[in-house]
């Protein structure tokens, strides 16, 4: 008789937690959702980059030029080229300037569509107080096509 009494008592607790559940469905579906919040710059440090061109010879320069949002003046940008659905970085660094804008000359030997893309990268940052060390938080663009004839 014992099995069959815990086994009721399970029936029961289940029930009253279902019975529980579905009393509280409809009040969670009838608060209003959330409004998104405007990305702001302070609050996503975006990095964008745009071609000068969207075609060229190969080997015949053209600029990219782009913003590093939020991240501080100085920050080093390296391009970074899309080889075999893995992304390569490409010999090209800068850094950003006061107004967090930067530029750089880029020449390109692979025929065809080219991806790239700009990553930005923060510093390690230590904290004296728990010596603890963060990792960098690196940021890539929305890549940029440009086609190399």
């Amino acid at each position: 008789m014992k099995p069959f009494r815990h086994a009721t008592r399970i029936a029961l607790a289940t029930t009253a937690l279902l019975l529980s559940a579905a009393a509280v469905q409809p009040a969670l579906a009838a608060a209003p959702p959330a409004e998104p919040r405007p990305a702001d710059d302070r609050q996503v440090p975006a990095v964008t980059v745009d071609a000068s061109v969207a075609a060229v010879d190969a080997q015949e320069e053209f600029r990219l030029r782009g913003r590093a949002g939020a991240l501080p003046a100085g920050t080093e940008v390296t391009l970074q080229q899309r080889q075999k659905k893995e992304w390569v970085s490409l010999p090209a660094t800068v850094r950003t300037k006061a107004d967090r804008t930067y530029s750089m000359r880029v020449k390109l030997g692979i025929k065809g569509p080219n991806d790239l893309r700009i990553v930005a990268c923060t510093a390690n940052e230590s904290d004296a107080y728990t010596m603890r060390t963060t990792a960098p938080v690196c940021i890539a663009s929305k890549p940029v096509r440009v086609l190399v004839r």
